[in-house]
């Protein structure tokens, strides 16, 4: 028999099969990220939270608040004039309706807007202040028109 032990025999066979080149697959950082690489494939739940669920996730928040088309906005008009420059704007639905159909209309909800013609050309602008409607119709038409005066309906019961 040899003078060789077990022990003795397997350490000379471990360090034989050691590579003594200097490449860069033998550094011991990218051996590090490798083992954590592998170990990262083997975990079918790391893989759904890194890729799965985000791409979900952007896909779920992209259809909630995706863009939608500007709404667009009831107004009733008493004068011919009036309904011919206010149809000009592409976001305004105008309908040219008698004084007091006007402001029925306006009152129950069925426009937003009431224009009708003030003094010395200007324009009175009238609306709900509870219909949301009605607040956005204002603040639109405040912006083109800073000339116009604006009121709020008169409480009916």
């Amino acid at each position: 028999m040899s003078d060789n032990t077990i022990p003795e025999v397997r350490a000379r066979e471990a360090v034989s099969k050691v590579p003594h080149g200097n490449s860069l697959a033998d550094h011991p950082l990218v051996q590090l990220t490798l083992m954590r690489f592998r170990e990262f494939i083997r975990e079918p739940e790391a893989l759904f939270w890194v890729f799965v669920f985000p791409i979900l996730l952007a896909a779920g928040l992209g259809i909630a608040f995706r863009n939608r088309p500007a709404e667009v906005l009831k107004i009733a008009v008493v004068t011919p004039e009036l309904a011919q420059s206010l149809r000009q704007e592409k976001l305004l639905d105008v309908q040219q309706l008698e004084s007091g159909a006007a402001e029925d209309a306006l009152r129950t909800g069925k426009v937003a807007l009431l224009a009708t013609p003030g003094s010395r050309g200007t324009v009175v602008y009238r609306y709900d202040d509870t219909n949301p409607e009605g607040r956005a119709a204002r603040i639109e038409r405040s912006r083109e028109r800073p000339d116009a005066s604006i009121q709020f309906p008169r409480a009916t019961s």
